[in-house]
């Protein structure tokens, strides 16, 4: 659906603007090296590279429909603001129903659909929360105050709900940091948050204690016996049997069968390796320094326009917080930025885009003086 709807604007030259975007260039050039660095060093059959220049052709499309559908985020902030928070609270109360009815026998809470992976549950609803209550921030109308606080503490106490019940501890680090961090300089929402704290615990020992994980110990050793999850003996191997450049790596999409560490690390050691779980290593060692580098000058492009942003001290570091959130989800968890389409895409691309287009909006309703 995406595909097409994008090549028609292209074809009428409704998307000319884009080409002039410094962050889309940046990105543009990053897809085209990883695509084509794959077929000079990439390790594995040739199947294995087209369907790594596959994943960048994904991308560019869906690159391109955000550059469409973000400037109508950024003008319209009040409504996309409640849509999201009315869309992340129905998800996860969903998926807390499925839990506790249906998957008694099952561990861990997952979402529907894509949301299948605890993980991701966990990350995508975090930061669609995240994105909901910063739109509402930034709405300057602000005409349906009661309802928006009200909504907000919903949202709050479910995906609070849903991330301990995942038992995702990702997810959890990543909601403690950035709450902690939102606190430390946001006044006029903490008295809202603190209610929707209270309301989370009270919903989170009810519905453990349905699903069977009370007291709170069993709990924290269920938390505690899962170790590092082979996160640690997955980096090592990556560290250990290095590719035959760093600069270049070992080419996006490099099946774990053809990585050095998976016969003379991962298998001898009864490791179950899958891909990085981490965005900045799986990052580095699929395109190198190079590809690493061009993921940091997008992060310093983003960076250095909020630090010249017209905006207060609190919208910008409301803004910065969104960036140490996807930082944060994506430190333990990815396989890197450019993958075929999967729903972490909304823990990356997603609010880094819309950081930058508010950024961008920002910039052009302030007047430029001589």
């Amino acid at each position: 659906v995406i595909a097409p709807v994008v090549l028609m604007t292209l074809l009428v030259g409704r998307l000319r603007y884009v080409f002039d975007d410094p962050l889309f260039r940046v990105a543009a050039l990053f897809l085209f090296y990883a695509a084509f660095s794959t077929f000079l060093i990439g390790l594995g059959p040739m199947s294995g590279h087209l369907r790594a220049l596959r994943w960048t052709v994904e991308l560019s499309f869906f690159l391109l429909a955000l550059w469409m559908w973000m400037p109508k985020v950024v003008e319209a902030p009040g409504w996309w603001g409640r849509f999201l928070l009315a869309l992340t609270s129905a998800a996860g109360l969903l998926a807390i129903i499925k839990f506790l009815i249906f998957e008694q026998d099952q561990a861990r809470l997952s979402g529907l659909g894509g949301l299948h992976n605890p993980i991701h549950t966990g990350s995508v609803l975090l930061t669609l929360l995240v994105l909901g209550s910063l739109l509402l921030k930034l709405d300057q109308a602000q005409r349906r105050r009661f309802f928006d606080r009200s909504l907000l503490i919903l949202t709050v106490a479910v995906v609070a709900c849903v991330i301990f019940l995942s038992k995702s501890r990702g997810p959890m680090l990543a909601m403690a940091v950035y709450g902690v961090y939102a606190f430390s300089f946001e006044t006029r929402l903490r008295h809202y948050v603190v209610r929707a704290a209270l309301l989370a615990l009270v919903l989170v020992v009810a519905f453990a204690m349905v699903a069977g994980e009370w007291p709170l110990q069993r709990y924290i050793e269920g938390l505690i016996s899962r170790g590092s999850s082979y996160r640690l003996d997955l980096w090592w191997g990556y560290l250990a049997y290095p590719p035959d450049s760093w600069l270049l790596g070992f080419g996006l999409g490099t099946e774990k069968w053809y990585v050095p560490a998976f016969e003379q690390y991962w298998v001898p050691n009864g490791i179950p390796a899958g891909h990085p779980h981490s965005m900045l290593i799986g990052t580095l060692v699929e395109t190198g320094l190079v590809g690493l580098g061009f993921l940091c000058t997008l992060a310093g492009l983003v960076l250095f326009n909020i630090w010249r942003c017209p905006s207060s001290r609190n919208i910008k570091l409301s803004l910065l917080g969104v960036l140490i959130l996807v930082f944060l989800l994506g430190l333990t968890s990815g396989q890197g930025v450019i993958y075929s389409v999967k729903t972490h895409w909304l823990t990356i691309w997603v609010p880094v885009l819309f950081v930058w287009f508010w950024l961008k909006k920002q910039a052009l309703e302030t007047p430029q003086t001589k």
